[in-house]
């Protein structure tokens, strides 16, 4: 009994001794984050688009970085897109399809009602699997379980009539993502689709 007490206070004099220490190891400090995070929570999909466009320029140095405290948004003030589209490599369209494959972010209003619209036409169920009441999907969310589950479907079943009306529908109400897209016609975005996300 005598050693186990005595054990007992060695062991709790060890744990008190270092309580009062101050922990010389600070944590480095830690550099501020890439643009492209938090991007799934900016204001709109023009926005998120914007910011998708600037993390995949092909010089990553030239990439700014939100420093602690600023708003993403403001990085976009004055934004080329133009100019950040062609450095992508890619035509406007394909881009657009691209980042809405991956888009989890909010869903505004007009696109659902659209999908709603939609999905009476082709006899499909977008907007409750996707859309409402809220995550859809786990992990496949709002846009981008609307493209993975429901455009790769048209796609792959050859419907591009299909796979163009719901890739526009979930680019409501940006207005001109919507005519770049109906530019590239239907058989070239089904095509597209196929091809760059194996929809076949």
């Amino acid at each position: 009994m005598k050693k186990t007490t005595s054990l007992w206070f060695a062991c709790l004099a060890v744990l008190l001794s270092s309580c009062g220490q101050k922990k010389t190891d600070a944590a480095p400090e830690q550099a501020p984050p890439a643009v492209g995070v938090g991007v799934a929570a900016a204001a709109d999909s023009a926005t998120r688009f914007e910011l998708w466009l600037m993390t995949h320029q092909p010089d990553k140095a030239s990439i700014p970085v939100i420093a602690p405290g600023k708003i993403a948004v403001d990085l976009l003030k004055g934004l080329d897109v133009p100019g950040l589209v062609t450095r992508v490599g890619m035509p406007e369209w394909q881009a657009l399809i691209l980042w809405s494959w991956d888009d989890m972010g909010p869903v505004e209003p007009e696109a659902q009602r659209e999908l709603e619209r939609l999905d009476d036409k082709y006899m499909t169920n977008s907007y409750s699997a996707c859309i409402w009441p809220g995550p859809g999907m786990v992990g496949r969310v709002g846009r981008s379980c609307v493209m993975q589950s429901y455009t790769c479907f048209a796609a792959r079943n050859k419907l591009d009539d299909r796979t163009m009306d719901v890739t526009v529908a979930v680019e409501m109400p940006n207005e001109e993502a919507m005519r770049v897209l109906k530019s590239a016609g239907a058989n070239a975005i089904g095509e597209f689709i196929r091809v760059t996300k194996f929809c076949k």
